[in-house]
């Protein structure tokens, strides 16, 4: 069923609201998926707390137009665009599209906004295999404390020793 010009226009809004919140919006064509399909990956992106929200092509035109986004990566949107919004997390979009490409080859990158600069289909793939920013704030954690448990172990190390030298020489004489 078609959708009014009202409903056309409340999509619209929903999606600019979620461009002025969002930290990466990740774009997607979704032309040919099932309606079963989209559900499954909507599901994956709302347990993920990431927003997903499908528009004709000519209503995100619209909708990038009135916020003031250039218009000369939006060539090579065709159909049917599936926008993943990452409100919290910059990763998270990126990689649940692309896990959800990897079974299902009707999805195809398309592109991507960051911090209002415009992502290619290359940069948005290199962007989902990056590591959650959890882990790479415990991969920062190790490699400052590294340093500081080495220098530890050194300054330990000769007292160990002569703690060993005594518990030799206690051994020794019992």
């Amino acid at each position: 069923m078609a959708k009014t010009k009202l409903q056309k226009q409340e999509t619209v809004k929903k999606f600019q609201e979620n461009l002025d919140q969002m930290r990466v919006a990740i774009f997607a064509l979704i032309d040919g998926l099932t309606v079963k399909e989209i559900t499954k990956l909507r599901k994956e992106m709302r347990e993920a707390k990431v927003n997903f929200l499908g528009l004709k092509k000519t209503l995100f035109k619209l909708a990038l137009a009135e916020k003031k986004y250039e218009a000369e990566p939006l060539k090579a949107f065709r159909g049917n665009v599936g926008i993943a919004f990452g409100l919290e997390d910059e990763v998270k979009p990126a990689s649940i599209l692309h896990a959800f490409a990897k079974t299902n080859k009707k999805l195809q990158f398309v592109g991507g906004l960051l911090n209002g600069k415009w992502l290619t289909p290359a940069e948005v793939k290199s962007l989902a295999n990056l590591p959650t920013k959890e882990v790479l704030l415990a991969k920062l954690i190790g490699s400052i404390k590294a340093p500081i448990s080495g220098l530890v172990n050194v300054c330990a190390g000769p007292l160990r020793g002569f703690v060993q030298v005594l518990k030799a020489r206690a051994e020794k004489t019992a």
